[in-house]
């Protein structure tokens, strides 16, 4: 049995050294020192003495290293679909050889990690034979797949690699081949194999905030839906009118606009498809993010955390940075700062990585790179305005190789232009392959392609074409928004030809699809030779001339007459329901063709009116000086200003928006009018063409009619003003008068040489 010494103090069991465990100097003493006072004084003493630093160690030494590797991890990921590029049917292939170029945007000239594409997509077998699958990125085939049975699924998962790419987009190729007969000379044209490839496929892909270095590359960088990101609360008419530029100027480049509004405190916020990093899940106040769907903001810091936290439903590609937005911020960062305590200087490094905008200061007239939600964001002053919108056109954008720039003056282009190169439209890849069929597809925004000057009047199209096998000529044709415009036999001698054709303005629209078409006559004569694809090219030559005419005061006519340039007038309300009104504007921006630089911006006060002058787009305010061809009552519809011959009047409507052309003697606009209490915000684009009244709702245009009696599309000569309207009305009627006026010209000859021989015989 073992014996205390005689000279150790009688301490409780539970402050006795461990057996077999030494304590020797400063830790001994203290140990023991800390074992005493928890043996001989109260516990809440001991707790203030000993207790508080240990704790706080012990928490805050977590904290910091959450917040350390959260400030390490600059990583960004994008995924999108396409559907957010706009293509929402499927992408159909068929017939003995077909190919499809799709362009997926990513960042220019920056190296990417972990890309991927997951194609969806499915296939139909019904004439059976030899059916193959090819997939390519950038001309480079990775994927082949033999389909057998009758119908299965074609999806597949492809590895992208991670070399930089200057165009800013990744090319992925889809190519389908059928073969039917098992002799060469067999009849290919079987109608029943079919590669369906879906809107769901999705692109997936991670790079380095950090290698975002300039503006240029920033905006390249933007996917399919592009977010704009305005403060809370009632907007000033400035920062109003740079956020309806700036999403316009997303709209025309093909992004899907999505509208932010910075919350305040008691605001919900849609948390659904946020992550918080594993490192953070037991921080507050991140943790109060946590596996929830919605969540209500209950102080400045829950904000600020929403505003550093990758993936956080507060991120944008675009911000107006106006002083509302970013006293908000600051405000809010500062606070998340000052909850974290200990680890706010961990926090300072992460901010500033992270949500730098919060501490910018940005000037009304620039527009400088900034970060947010751990992505790059574009900053744009709250009075840049059109100056902002002109900058990232096509033509000023890739000069922007630089993270802040202050705008003096800008304009679309040094001079006035006369002809648009088709290589200026868009991305499209000029040369082609074609065994049987072949597009070259370009799309292009009309007031944005020709600066607001004129309109397209002529085609002027230089193409390329290899020989064959077969001594058939291929056939070019060009369709413009579905129109034919020319086609044509090619001699294919592997040199130039040109094909020329008028551009109708009824063939316009202010978002237009070109699409050329080559056909080849995949056997020679007698199947003496194996089909196979020659090349075509459409060459850098090919150009649209300027210097149309509208023929007309339906919508197509407005939106000629807008392209150099209109007045947007909206009501003092919108500006207090931002997120909701600027979709809206937005989108009716891009059906009537309002130019974002060059038009000017009202806003309207409560009953006020506004005068019709010039080219006008208008948004539920009322316009003095024009005669409605239709009216809305609440929810009540009338179209037709004759009671007795009313085309149209119902009620009940809810969910749609009358659209209308109308003209006064000097002005010609698009009067746009809500029905029902709630207005209605299309979300796919708005297309307005041949008639003057249209009815419009969430999936864009639902039915449009000519109210004024004549029949869609038809052109009025009436409508075309001046000696230069008058020529091209003759021109394009030529085909009428052309062949009488020359058999009258050749009688007048004939008879002039009878009457001077007839003088001359007198005389003599």
């Amino acid at each position: 049995m073992r014996h205390q010494p005689a000279f150790a103090p009688a301490l409780p069991p539970a402050v006795l050294p461990a057996r077999g465990r030494a304590r020797t100097g400063r830790g001994a003493s203290r140990t023991l020192a800390v074992r005493l006072a928890a043996a001989l004084l109260p516990a809440g003493l001991m707790a203030g003495l000993f207790g508080a630093a240990p704790a706080m160690a012990q928490t805050a030494d977590p904290i910091v290293s959450a917040i350390q590797e959260r400030a390490a991890d600059t990583r960004v990921t994008r995924s999108y679909t396409l559907s957010d590029l706009g293509i929402d049917g499927p992408v159909v292939l068929q017939g003995m050889d077909a190919r499809r170029d799709l362009y997926l945007p990513v960042p220019a000239g920056v190296p990417l990690s972990d890309a991927a594409i997951a194609l969806d997509g499915e296939y139909l077998r019904g004439d059976g034979g030899r059916t193959t699958l090819v997939l390519s990125v950038d001309g480079t085939p990775v994927y082949s797949r033999r389909l057998e049975g009758d119908s299965g699924s074609a999806s597949a998962t492809i590895a992208v690699d991670g070399k930089p790419r200057p165009t800013g987009f990744v090319r992925l190729g889809t190519a389908w081949s059928s073969v039917i007969g098992e002799y060469l000379c067999a009849d290919e044209r079987g109608i029943g194999n079919v590669l369906k490839i879906s809107p769901k496929s999705r692109f997936t892909y991670s790079y380095e905030a950090g290698a975002v270095r300039d503006l240029a590359t920033a905006w390249s960088g933007i996917p399919g839906s592009g977010s704009l990101l305005v403060a809370g609360g009632t907007l000033t008419k400035d920062t109003y009118d740079t956020a309806w530029r700036l999403g316009l100027a997303l709209e025309a480049a093909g992004k899907r606009l999505v509208v932010k509004t910075l919350p305040a405190i008691g605001d919900e916020v849609d948390l659904s498809g946020l992550e918080v990093p594993a490192s953070l899940r037991v921080v507050a106040p991140f943790s109060n993010f946590v596996g929830i769907g919605t969540y209500r903001i209950k102080d400045a810091a829950d904000l600020g955390a929403l505003l550093v936290l990758p993936g956080s439903p507060l991120g944008a590609d675009v911000a107006v940075a106006d002083a509302g937005l970013l006293t908000s911020m600051k405000s809010a960062l500062d606070a998340l700062g000052a909850r974290l305590g200990p680890a706010s200087a961990a926090f300072t490094e992460w901010r500033t990585k992270a949500a730098s905008l919060g501490a910018a200061t940005v000037a009304a007239d620039e527009v400088s790179l900034q970060s947010l939600a751990g992505r790059p964001v574009i900053a744009v002053g709250g009075a840049a305005g059109g100056k902002a919108t002109a900058l990232f056109d096509s033509f000023w954008r890739t000069s922007l190789a630089s993270g802040a720039v202050t705008i003096r003056a800008v304009d679309a282009a040094p001079l006035k232009p006369s002809a648009v190169s088709l290589a200026s439209l868009g991305p499209a890849e000029g040369n082609l392959d074609v065994l049987a069929r072949g597009d070259f597809v370009v799309s292009f925004d009309l007031a944005a392609a020709t600066g607001g000057h004129s309109l397209p009047s002529r085609l002027n199209l230089d193409v390329a074409a290899a020989p064959g096998a077969s001594t058939s000529e291929p056939v070019v044709a060009v369709f413009l928004n579905d129109v034919l415009l020319a086609a044509k036999r090619l001699e294919a001698t592997g040199h130039p030809e040109h094909l020329t054709a008028a551009v109708p303005p009824y063939a316009l629209a202010a978002r237009n699809v070109l699409r050329v078409t080559f056909q080849r006559q995949p056997v020679s004569d007698r199947c003496r030779e194996t089909p196979q694809a020659f090349p075509v090219s459409v060459l850098p030559t090919s150009h649209f001339e300027l210097g149309g005419a509208a023929p007309g005061g339906d919508f197509l006519g407005v939106i000629a007459a807008m392209a150099s340039g209109g007045h947007l007038v909206v009501p003092d309300a919108y500006l207090a329901s931002a997120k909701a009104s600027l979709p809206r504007v937005v989108r009716a921006a891009a059906a009537a063709g309002v130019p974002a630089r060059s038009s000017s911006f009202e806003v309207a006060g409560p009953g006020a009116s506004f005068r019709a002058a010039g080219a006008f787009l208008a948004l539920d305010v009322p316009v003095q000086g024009i005669t409605p061809k239709a009216r809305v009552e609440g929810d009540r519809l009338i179209v037709g200003t004759d009671d007795k011959a009313r085309l149209l009047d119902i009620s009940g409507l809810k969910n749609v928006a009358l659209v209308q052309a109308l003209r006064a003697d000097d002005a010609r606009g698009i009067v746009w009018q809500s029905i029902g209490p709630v207005a209605m915000t299309p979300e796919k684009p708005v297309r307005l063409s041949r008639g003057d009244v249209a009815l419009v709702g969430v999936d864009g245009t639902l039915t449009e009619l000519s109210a004024s009696g004549a029949a869609p599309g038809t052109v009025r000569v009436a409508d075309t003003d001046g000696p230069a309207g008058t020529l091209q009305r003759l021109w394009q009627k030529s085909s009428d008068w052309g062949l009488p006026l020359g058999i009258g010209a050749a009688a007048l000859f004939f008879l002039l040489l009878i009457r001077a021989s007839y003088v001359r015989r007198r005389g003599s």
